[in-house]
């Protein structure tokens, strides 16, 4: 059986043994993993740089590097394999991570993270990335009543990415087809 290249991090990214097939099986258990966290994240209590932040940090870390790899072997590999499964997977990524950028109960406990006598003791690295995820909910419309979350979806997010693709399918970008 083939180890799923994408689904190695014991190091470097294993782009010798990469194939277009890892793609699809790589961002549904990458993607089904860090759902999980988050659902049980937001159902915790405990908020914490250790119980809040590292988790979050290390599944969402895992889905940008192995999707990481994938767009950037689709921009120099350029097989058509590797093209229909980068655009068969690109709208779940994308729309992931505008989930994630819009998810109120995260975006709260990052609030109260900062707000907490834990904060204080953090180092100031530590601090620089709480208040950059702070900011990141903030841009990315965690704060918006719901109907403005879709309206922001509509006009960036997963339609950005679409728009974009589109664009560069018909500017005869060979990688887009």
């Amino acid at each position: 059986m083939t180890t799923n290249a994408l689904l190695d991090f014991t190091d470097l990214p294993r782009f010798d043994l990469f194939q277009a097939s890892h793609v699809a099986p790589a961002v549904t258990q990458l993607l089904e993993d860090a759902r999980s966290t988050i659902t049980q994240l937001e159902q915790s209590e405990a908020i914490g740089w250790d119980t809040f932040v590292v988790p979050l940090e290390a599944v969402t870390e895992r889905l940008g590097r192995a999707w990481g790899v994938v767009g950037h072997l689709n921009a120099v590999v350029d097989t058509p394999e590797l093209r229909a499964a980068y655009n068969e997977n690109l709208p779940k990524v994308t729309e992931f991570w505008t989930e994630l950028g819009q998810n109120l109960k995260l975006f709260e406990k990052y609030k109260a993270l900062q707000a907490s006598h834990e904060y204080t003791a953090l180092s100031s690295a530590r601090k620089r990335i709480v208040d950059n995820a702070v900011r990141d909910f903030r841009l990315g419309g965690a704060e918006l009543a719901d109907d403005k979350k879709n309206t922001f979806c509509r006009n960036s997010g997963a339609a950005g990415c679409t728009l974009d693709t589109v664009f560069r399918k018909r500017a005869g970008c060979h990688q887009c087809l």
